[in-house]
């Protein structure tokens, strides 16, 4: 975690003296010099006559603003110098070159005012931020949460540009900024790069929503897809969410991270390059590639922790197992798991599963299920706690298929493909679960 100073103001200093000009002269400069704040708020006088700007201004850090500079907003400078620190850190650039590189925010609340001092280039159209060179334009939002979000959002694109020559695809480019500005402020503390747990964390965020209403209709993108994602504005917060999960979801995997690192090396522009890098870097690999993405896609929400629950399968299922049954001792505590069987199209399969264990567990509750679930809450319209299993077709990328088991099930495979098994619960809530489930499977002769 990276830490910063809070900023306070020092109390009002109160000076007896004679009213003489002297006298005033000398109070005005024991005042100003027993007041020091690390920014102040003020009209500035180079901008348009009469339009209620202010600024807000320390070291490389430049605000502008139409609207009331409240405590929030005071952070900012905080909260800017917290992630330049951390970018240079984990992006291996010069800090103290990059102290020199000068950053003006224009956080709008009347987008005519800023048009109309000449501050807002008309033919740039954008809904929440944009980042051009050394400026980042904000429009006011509803949360203070997303207000942060969007500034983390746009300086990310600024620090790219400044320390590599540009943000490469339009989907790493949104991607990466997403990720970075996904972040925890608490007690002026800046945490980038987080994965919320609580939806309370994040107003006004949605992310996951969009996501979640994608995956259970059944309209998950491929990677190759996401990878070819352009500039276009139609459905643009679909394609952040995508773009952000694809990058949660490189950066964790423990397979295809360094392709990853290796294609995002500098320098970079904004052209498709570096989708091109990464597809010839895993080209005898994407099928597999496909595969864990569907299966992360399934899994992403709230709480999720991607460095232990992203499932590798070209390890665990690259051998089709010819058994005609099989045994899986299952881990509650984990997501999807591989049972050991691939089936062909047509094959029967028949599931019995049994064992108690623990799906809540807290001071006040202990909650104790079997297969079946317990029907006093549900998550995606089953039972909490269910067994369930999820189908993995063989054939090009298709969304993992769920199939309620309980105590006993039948399935028939629909084509070729690979059976996993999981308990019915979301993925951030696994982590109290205690003890496992025998599941039994056999194929029909």
């Amino acid at each position: 975690m990276i830490t910063g100073t809070a900023y306070t103001k020092t109390g009002d200093t109160r000076i007896a003296c004679k009213v003489s000009l002297y006298s005033v002269l000398v109070c005005l400069l024991l005042f100003l010099t027993a007041w020091t704040p690390i920014a102040f708020a003020q009209d500035d006088p180079s901008l348009t006559v009469g339009v209620p700007f202010k600024q807000l201004k320390k070291d490389q850090w430049t605000i502008i603003t139409d609207l009331p500079i409240d405590r929030e907003i005071e952070s900012w400078p905080s909260i800017l110098d917290q992630a330049l620190s951390e970018w240079c850190r984990k992006w291996s650039i010069d800090s103290n070159k990059a102290k020199t590189w000068p950053l003006t925010v224009y956080w709008i609340g009347d987008k005519k005012a800023f048009q109309q001092a000449g501050l807002l280039d008309l033919s740039v159209a954008f809904e929440d931020g944009f980042q051009r060179a050394d400026q980042i334009f904000i429009f006011e939002q509803p949360s203070e949460y997303y207000r942060r979000h969007l500034l983390l959002h746009e300086a990310t694109h600024w620090i790219m540009y400044r320390a590599f020559g540009g943000a490469g695809s339009p989907w790493f480019m949104e991607g990466m900024a997403e990720c970075e500005a996904t972040h925890a402020f608490v007690n002026g503390n800046l945490t980038l790069a987080t994965i919320p747990s609580d939806p309370n964390q994040v107003p006004n965020w949605g992310r996951f929503k969009l996501l979640r209403n994608a995956v259970d209709a059944g309209n998950v993108p491929s990677l190759k897809a996401v990878l070819r994602y352009g500039n276009d504005r139609e459905n643009r917060m679909e394609r952040y969410v995508w773009s952000w999960a694809a990058c949660v979801f490189f950066r964790n995997h423990p397979s295809y991270s360094k392709a990853f690192s290796q294609a995002a090396a500098a320098p970079l522009d904004y052209s498709m390059a570096l989708s091109s890098r990464l597809e010839e870097i895993l080209a005898d690999q994407w099928e597999w590639l496909e595969r864990d993405w569907q299966l992360f896609a399934d899994e992403f929400d709230f709480g999720m922790a991607p460095g232990n629950q992203i499932v590798d399968t070209k390890d665990s299922v690259a051998a089709k197992s010819s058994s005609s049954q099989g045994v899986i001792e299952l881990d509650t505590q984990r997501g999807w798991q591989f049972s050991g069987c691939h089936l062909r199209a047509g094959d029967k399969l028949t599931i019995r599963a049994n064992g108690d264990y623990e799906v809540v567990k807290s001071v006040e509750q202990v909650w104790t299920c079997s297969p079946n679930g317990i029907t006093y809450r549900y998550y995606r319209h089953e039972p909490m706690g269910k067994l369930l299993g999820g189908f993995l077709p063989e054939d090009g990328p298709a969304t993992i298929r769920r199939i309620p088991i309980g105590k006993q099930g039948l399935y028939e495979a629909p084509s070729d493909g690979w059976l996993f098994f999981r308990v019915n619960e979301p993925i951030g809530q696994l982590n109290d679960n205690r003890g496992i489930i025998r599941v039994d499977w056999s194929k029909a002769n």
